[in-house]
C-alpha cells in the first residue's frame, strides 16, 4: 500500500513538474509574442512618422513651387502688359506727336519702375530702349533719299565684292550708279544717284553682300560681308 502511495505521490508529482513546465513555457512564449508585437507596433509606428514627416514636407515643397509659379506668372503678366502698352504707344507716333507720345511713354515707364523693384525695373528699361531702338532703326531704314548719295565701303572690300555690289545696286528700281572710286589708303566710294525718292538704306539692307548699314551725314556707310 505504501509503495502504491509512493508511486502516485511521484507519478503526481512528475505530473506538476510537466504541468509547470509547461505553463511556464506558455507563459514565456507569451511573453515572447507580447514582445514581437510591441517592437512591431513600435516600427511601425517609427514608419508611420517618418511617412507623415516625409509628406509633409512634400507638401510644404509642392505649396512654395505653387506660391513661386503664382508670382511668376504675375510678373510675367505685367511685364507683357507693359509690353503691350508701349507697343501700342509706339504705333500711335505714326498719327499722333512724337514728343507726346513719348512723354506718355516715360510717363507709364515711371510707374511701373515704382511698382516693381530689381530686375522688373531693368526688364522695363531694357524694353524701352529695345522699343527705341527699333523705332529709331525703323525711321532710318524708311526715309527716303534722291539726287546724287554717296556710299562710303568700310574696309576691308575687295574689288571682286565691290563689283558684286555695284551690280545688285542697278537692280534697284530708280537707281543709277555714277561712279565708284577709292584706293588702298581710302575707303572705296560709290556714287549713286536716285531718280525718285527711295528708302534706299531699307533697299540696301536686303543686298545678300551687305552686312551692316548705318547713315553718315548725308551719305551711306556699307560694311560688307566677309569673304569665306
Amino acid at each position: 500500500m505504501n509503495e502504491k502511495l509512493q508511486e502516485l505521490e511521484v507519478k503526481t508529482q512528475s505530473e506538476a513538474e510537466l504541468t509547470a513546465k509547461i505553463v511556464g513555457n506558455a507563459e514565456e512564449a507569451e511573453a515572447k509574442t507580447t514582445r514581437d508585437a510591441v517592437q512591431e507596433a513600435k516600427r511601425e509606428a517609427q514608419e508611420a512618422k517618418r511617412a507623415s514627416l516625409k509628406a509633409r514636407k512634400e507638401a510644404q515643397m509642392a505649396a512654395k513651387k505653387v506660391k513661386m509659379a503664382k508670382k511668376a506668372e504675375a510678373r510675367a503678366r505685367r511685364r507683357d502688359e507693359m509690353i503691350a502698352k508701349q507697343e501700342k504707344k509706339r504705333r500711335a507716333t505714326a498719327s499722333q506727336g512724337a514728343e507726346q507720345v513719348e512723354a506718355e511713354l516715360a510717363e507709364e515707364v515711371e510707374l511701373a519702375a515704382v511698382e516693381t523693384t530689381g530686375k522688373e525695373i531693368r526688364e522695363v528699361e531694357l524694353v524701352t530702349e529695345a522699343v527705341a531702338k527699333a523705332k529709331e532703326a525703323k525711321e532710318v531704314s524708311t526715309q527716303l533719299y534722291e539726287g546724287t548719295i554717296n556710299l562710303i565701303i568700310i574696309p576691308p572690300a575687295g574689288v571682286p565684292q565691290i563689283k558684286n555690289l555695284e551690280e545688285k545696286l542697278r537692280l534697284i528700281q530708280n537707281l543709277r550708279v555714277v561712279l565708284t572710286s577709292g584706293s588702298v589708303d581710302e575707303p572705296t566710294r560709290v556714287v549713286v544717284s536716285a531718280e525718285q525718292p527711295i528708302p534706299l538704306i531699307d533697299a540696301l539692307s536686303k543686298i545678300p553682300i551687305v552686312d551692316q548699314v548705318t547713315k553718315e551725314g548725308k551719305g551711306i556707310k556699307i560694311l560688307l560681308k566677309a569673304v569665306a
